[in-house]
């Protein structure tokens, strides 16, 4: 079997599993030829639809922006991931191709968007250090911040993951109130499925 082939059918799956009205029974019989012309198991038919993606990353804000829009999109359902660091940093995940379209649109989105805020608001308080070393401390601590504070603003989080506030200290207060300007984004998710039998 082809990769085309696996690929269409995959497809075809996903539609059966999140298609709307006639899309859905169309889809379904679709199924069931494939399944008959290839002689498939429903094993099989389950692990097909996962496909590994990769996602390119260039900093650790990006790697946790790609775990948090994971978490808010589909609480749960990927939990493994690889990480190749070669010479193209790369996350790796298993996962379903339409999970793939919604979490590449947002990430891609929002990458852009938040490494924009953080060159605007948190770049420049790291450039007042003088040496590499209290640079690269400067930047660790404002990180975490600096995501908090774009992630509650982007409204891209779980009610369970927000917290009180009391638990900061003076210093991440006045780090909080340093990156008060930082604006989140805004994202409109995908109306179709994409998926279209051919």
């Amino acid at each position: 079997m082809t990769e085309e082939v696996r690929q269409k059918i995959a497809k075809v799956y996903e539609l059966v599993k999140r298609g709307v009205n006639g899309e859905k029974q169309s889809a379904e019989r679709a199924l069931e030829r494939l399944i008959k012309k290839y002689n498939l198991s429903a094993q099989e038919i389950e692990k097909m639809h996962l496909k590994m993606y990769k996602f390119k990353y260039t900093s650790d804000l990006d790697k946790m922006l790609l775990c948090q829009l994971l978490t808010y999109f589909f609480e749960g359902k990927y939990k493994k991931y690889t990480l190749y660091t070669g010479d193209v940093r790369e996350i790796g995940i298993e996962m379903e191709y339409l999970d793939y379209v919604q979490i590449e649109c947002a990430y891609e989105y929002f990458k852009r968007h938040m490494n924009q805020q953080w060159r605007e608001f948190a770049l420049p308080l790291v450039k007042k250090k003088r040496t590499t070393k209290t640079k690269n401390k400067r930047r660790k601590e404002l990180q975490d911040i600096f995501f908090s504070k774009y992630i509650l603003s982007s409204k891209i989080y779980l009610v369970r993951q927000v917290g009180d506030g009391s638990n900061y200290t003076q210093k991440e207060l006045e780090d909080l109130y340093a990156l008060r300007g930082v604006e989140g984004g805004t994202y409109h998710q995908q109306v179709t499925t994409g998926l279209y039998l051919k």
